[in-house]
């Protein structure tokens, strides 16, 4: 019994520590890193540049204009196992910026394609060269950076 109550109390402890550590790491100034893993793919009668120029489109009709993306930075495969890799990494300030990021970009993207039927064929075109993907998201901790 007594082992339980230290066991308890540990663990009220080491959340007690876990939550104000986040929220210290907020305070600090400690951003919020989305990274998306996508696995690509090169559709029969598609090209690099086609893809370039659709993630480009998308990118000046939305990211740009979205004042809750801090930065965006897209990596392609350099080295290494997977030669499809491509990974996303967005910034943002707090969660909630997550959030309100994708409501925005939804919004811009209406006013960009503001034909259904255009937005889902533009869709269309640009997942067709990203198949599965993985997210992650991180969280800075400044006190450790360059």
């Amino acid at each position: 019994m007594k082992n339980r109550i230290y066991f308890f109390a540990l663990a009220i402890a080491l959340c007690f520590m876990f939550l104000r550590g986040k929220a210290i790491a907020q305070e600090e100034g400690g951003n919020i890193y989305v990274v998306t893993t996508w696995k690509t793919v090169m559709p029969e009668g598609g090209s690099e540049a086609e893809r370039d120029s659709l993630l480009q489109e998308w990118i000046e009709g939305t990211v740009e204009k979205n004042d809750k993306i801090l930065s965006q930075k897209h990596l392609s495969h350099y080295y290494g196992s997977d030669l499809r890799d491509w990974v996303v990494i967005g910034e943002y300030k707090t969660w909630a910026d997550i959030d309100e990021a994708s409501k925005i970009s939804q919004e811009l993207a209406k006013k960009k394609w503001p034909d259904d039927k255009e937005r889902e064929e533009f869709s269309r075109k640009l997942l067709k060269y990203f198949g599965t993907h993985s997210d992650e998201i991180y969280m800075e901790q400044p006190k450790f950076g360059k």
